[in-house]
């Protein structure tokens, strides 16, 4: 992609970090901005108008939000009680209004809305305008409606009801107050704009970092495996599998799982859609995921690496008791590990047996990628250039076994998916042993749904996605979440015994931490100072009209 050398991009940027607006989704570029009249004039600043979208504007979801969501509070990091007021609410599930993560969070995906919002209204009219080929015009706006429908499904997921906002001018003149819309409404919402992401994007083009029709195909089908909508699920997944442009690094395309997650990796065949960072543009514009979860400055080499989460007791267990070795190493350290892409003046890096992120004995790798000179120059602190996956090939191969599967247990939405359902489906097998003979397992010949959801903890670990696999489990929209207490409930999120003292280093001793959760604690509260100023968001939703 470019570089963000314009003023829509400058003002986006703005809009991303600055502090003390409420009502983030009226936020917007100033009218005198680029965005309005004087930009898309040629094809070019059509095709570079959607750049924005995925970076900036995230910044405030990607790191500590990103990982204290999908990771810590489901329980596959760990971090000391007190740690970090970024993360330890996270720990025990405690995170209320106030919390800076959950503001952090909505600030940013609304932003991404709002940047989503200007560009629908205003590129129609300029571009024609100026004669633009009516197909660039179209796929320019199917990736701002994919892009604004994947914010919203984020936000549905982490926040239930929420406000749908198209016009920010006209929603702000309207309402006196913003009332939120219901679940079934958002997903609605969520799926029209992804179709027209399916109908009008340009096929063929993720590897540039713009996500393509295919890549809207592989995420319209997660959010209706969401909606236990089974057959458009396994449609769309089909769609995106068989349009031959993606593949499976290490199986059927160059690289390694390891790789995926280094500058090498960035828009690799298994791509599907990505936040693309920069170090080199300034704060905001880089990806800050190593800064915060590398276990020291000697792997950064830019004096950050804060080690602020360390991989927990459940996860190594998982990698463990699975015998998955390759995911394992390219997901978390141990001691005595090797990784010849960091530390590469020096031969590599092996990771000493005191290594001890979070009193957990371990770190995290997955999105480490080194110092800057182990990456051309492309790091620096608090900002690397590796991508954030926001979608990958192997998790719509998962979501094609998953609609198999649960289309022939035969639930309802709304009923989740016993674990001992089990398939031996040709077609699930093919695209669930794919994943696992990536990672070196052997293949099944039949698999539970149990087995799946392992599958994908695995798979997607650190990648911010697991608490989403939790908080659905027991069905669509549904309330009560007794499958994902149980889960919860067995997981160890302590940390060892010599944590603050002298830790053991051969027996592992582990201190016991567990949780368990109330129905009411798998959606976050909408901030307080939010609600502050429009208190219609803590009232009952209002059915929105389409």
């Amino acid at each position: 992609m470019t570089q963000y050398k314009n003023l829509l991009l400058v003002s986006c940027f703005l809009l991303a970090i600055g502090s003390g607006c409420k009502k983030d989704y009226f936020n917007r570029p100033p009218e005198n901005a680029l965005t309005v009249g004087t930009y898309y004039q040629t094809v070019a600043q059509v095709q570079n108008s959607t750049d924005i979208l995925y970076a900036a504007p995230w910044f405030g979801l990607n790191g500590k939000a990103f990982l204290a969501i999908g990771d810590l509070a489901g329980g596959n990091a760990a971090c000391y009680s007190g740690t970090d007021g970024s993360f330890d609410a996270f720990r025990n599930l405690s995170e209320g209004n106030a919390t800076q993560t959950v503001q952090s969070a909505w600030n940013a995906l609304y932003t991404v809305v709002a940047q989503s919002n200007e560009l629908l209204i205003n590129l129609p009219g300029a571009a024609t305008t100026a004669g633009i080929p009516t197909a660039t015009i179209n796929n320019a706006l199917g990736e701002a409606h994919l892009i604004r429908g994947l914010a919203y499904f984020y936000l549905v997921r982490l926040f239930g009801n929420v406000p749908i906002i198209t016009n920010p001018t006209n929603d702000a003149n309207t309402f006196t107050s913003v009332p939120t819309n219901p679940v079934t409404d958002v997903y609605k919402f969520i799926t029209n704009d992804m179709g027209f992401a399916v109908r009008n994007c340009t096929a063929g083009v993720a590897n540039t970092g713009h996500a393509s029709s295919n890549s809207a195909a592989g995420m319209l089908a997660k959010v209706y495996l969401y909606e236990q909508n089974y057959d458009s699920a396994r449609y769309f997944a089909e769609l995106a599998i068989n349009s031959g442009e993606f593949g499976l690094v290490g199986l059927d395309a160059p690289g390694t799982f390891t790789s995926m997650f280094e500058l090498a990796g960035n828009n690799c065949k298994e791509s599907m859609i990505a936040l693309q960072w920069t170090s080199n543009a300034g704060y905001g514009f880089g990806n800050q995921l190593q800064s915060v979860i590398a276990a020291n400055s000697t792997i950064t080499g830019t004096g950050d690496g804060y080690g602020e989460l360390g991989p927990s007791w459940d996860l190594q267990d998982a990698f463990k008791t699975a015998g998955d070795s390759i995911r394992r190493h390219g997901t978390i350290m141990l001691g005595n590990d090797f990784y010849p892409e960091l530390q590469k003046a020096a031969g590599g890096y092996s990771v000493p047996p005191s290594i001890n992120e979070q009193g957990m004995h371990a770190g995290m790798k997955k999105y480490v990628v080194g110092d800057p000179d182990d990456n051309g120059g492309l790091a620096a602190k608090q900002a690397t250039s590796n991508n954030t996956y926001l979608l990958r090939l192997a998790d719509v191969y998962l979501v094609e076994a998953e609609a198999i599967l649960g289309k022939a247990a035969g639930v309802q939405p709304g009923s989740g998916i016993p674990l001992s359902a089990s398939t031996a489906d040709p077609t699930a097998l093919k695209y669930f042993n794919a994943v696992r003979q990536r990672a070196g397992l052997t293949s099944l010949s039949s698999f539970t749904y149990l087995q799946l959801l392992n599958e994908r903890r695995l798979e997607f670990a650190i990648e911010g996605d697991y608490w989403y696999d939790l908080c659905r489990i027991d069905g669509f929209n549904n309330q009560h979440h007794p499958t994902a207490i149980s889960i919860i409930s067995a997981q160890n999120r302590g940390n060892s015994s010599g944590a603050g003292t002298a830790p053991n280093y051969t027996d592992f001793t582990r201190n016991t931490y567990t949780v368990t959760p109330t129905d009411n604690q798998f959606l976050l509260p909408i901030p307080a100072s939010e609600s502050s100023v429009d208190p219609a968001l803590l009232q009952p939703p209002v059915p929105y009209k389409f």
